[in-house]
């Protein structure tokens, strides 16, 4: 890593003798965290955990005629968290935590066309499917090549994106050929690719086709790929930087089909709608949502459907706080034994001031079909019927931002797991759940050059 900031510092004062704009900035975020039942509910008498947790990043950003780069270095550590200790002091840690989150480089192949290839942030419309899954202290990037064509005046936005990923330079693939650790441990996408099509109707109003081709690497082989396809539509009005008083809404429905990570057959589909109003001046406004996840019936033994995979899968899609609030219950299939999710939510938001603004939001979360747990001896030992509750939280957020440099998010969650969900989780003694945060970010331009 002291080689990526010996050049980032080379390029730096290079640069300073060019006819290019050159920006050097930074970010700090510090996040204390109060978890007790965040990810998963917990059992009375267990204590409390706190920690610190902080993000670092350096950003070199240079532009000069049709070409524009970005190399973001990132460090991610918790307070405390040195592994490297003697008796007088702290010196270290024996693992990375510095790294290259983001190194592209950008250029402009016509009017309105770029060509972004490297390492790169993505987020698309709500971020379902696409994110840079930012509440994560290390967030998303992605290595791809990516065409992106952008028209003002008659509103069409065109993007194409494929890459292909390796754990070594002379490997094909990712070679999992011993299978150890697959799925959840070591085998991501091995190759994520799609197309995003967006019509502008007006500052306020559009809507977006994504297909999305997700290819992960067969269990013990180096060729193969099962492809899982995903495609659907996503609807805005209202809902952009130029929105304004009155109704609004936005609505996902996408549908999955192919391969799934083992080679079987998908057919899955997930449907999201939230729609509110807004008024006195977009000061206040409600809300009310409904989230939905295909999942496999388990209480169904025919052939044909159990040689299908109706789970829904979100990708690299974003979790937080989509689907049951900030608790974060519900961000993998497994969470609901792969029964699928039918949550109802409603909201809102008040702005305090020009710069704060507070949230509300309730969540209601049940299972899309039936499930069945087994013991490690595969006896069945719980059942839950499609439709029972399994969750209720409430979260409360509060968000400042002071200027452009700085800002707060705070906010509290708590949660009320059903008595099926606990089960679920293997709980038999519940306690109380909730979740509780402080996060401040700062993002200073250290340096910027004037273009000449």
């Amino acid at each position: 890593m002291k080689k990526y900031l010996i050049s980032l510092i080379g390029i730096f004062l290079f640069s300073s003798y060019l006819t290019a704009q050159l920006q050097l900035d930074a970010e700090f975020r510090i996040r204390p965290q109060l978890l007790h039942g965040y990810k998963k509910p917990v059992a009375k008498n267990t204590d409390p955990a706190f920690h610190i947790g902080q993000r670092t990043r350096l950003n070199l950003r240079y532009a000069k005629n049709h070409l524009k780069t970005l190399i973001s270095i990132q460090d991610v550590r918790v307070w405390g968290d040195e592994n490297i200790v003697n008796p007088t002091g702290v010196k270290g840690k024996k693992d990375r935590t510095l790294d290259i989150y983001e190194a592209w480089v950008q250029f402009d192949v016509g009017k309105n066309s770029t060509l972004k290839i490297g390492r790169q942030e993505m987020k698309y419309d709500d971020q379902r499917h696409i994110s840079w899954r930012n509440w994560w202290n290390r967030g998303q990037t992605y290595d791809a090549l990516t065409y992106s064509y952008k028209n003002k005046k008659t509103g069409w936005q065109f993007d194409v994106s494929a890459s292909f990923n390796s754990k070594k330079e002379d490997l094909t693939g990712n070679d999992y050929s011993d299978g150890t650790g697959y799925f959840g441990k070591v085998n991501p996408i091995l190759t994520h690719d799609f197309v995003y099509l967006r019509k502008n109707f007006n500052p306020k109003s559009y809507v977006s086709l994504t297909i999305i081709g997700a290819g992960y690497q067969k269990e013990g082989t180096k060729n193969t790929i099962y492809l899982t396809m995903t495609e659907g539509v996503h609807v805005n009005y209202n809902m952009t930087k130029k929105a304004t008083d009155g109704l609004f809404a936005k609505a996902n429905a996408f549908v999955q089909n192919g391969s799934n990570i083992q080679g079987k057959q998908v057919n899955a589909h997930m449907f999201t709608l939230l729609a509110g109003y807004r008024t006195m001046k977009k000061k206040l406004e409600f809300n009310i949502g409904f989230e939905y996840l295909s999942g496999n019936d388990a209480y169904n033994s025919s052939a044909d459907y159990k040689k299908v995979d109706h789970t829904y899968n979100l990708l690299y899609g974003g979790r937080h706080p989509y689907y049951e609030g900030y608790m974060d219950w519900f961000v993998v299939p497994k969470s609901s034994l792969f029964g699928g999710l039918r949550t109802v939510s409603v909201g809102m938001m008040y702005k305090l001031s020009k710069s704060a603004k507070l949230k509300l939001a309730y969540n209601n979360v049940a299972l899309a079909n039936n499930v069945i747990k087994k013991d490690n001896h595969g006896q069945v030992v719980l059942k839950v019927d499609k439709g029972s509750n399994l969750a209720q939280t409430f979260d409360i957020l509060y968000i400042n931002k002071f200027n452009k440099i700085v800002m707060l998010h705070a906010g509290f969650s708590y949660g009320i797991p059903s008595t099926d969900f606990n089960k679920m989780k293997g709980i038999s003694n519940p306690g109380s759940n909730y979740f509780g945060f402080m996060m401040l970010t700062v993002k200073p331009v250290l340096y910027k050059s004037v273009l000449k």
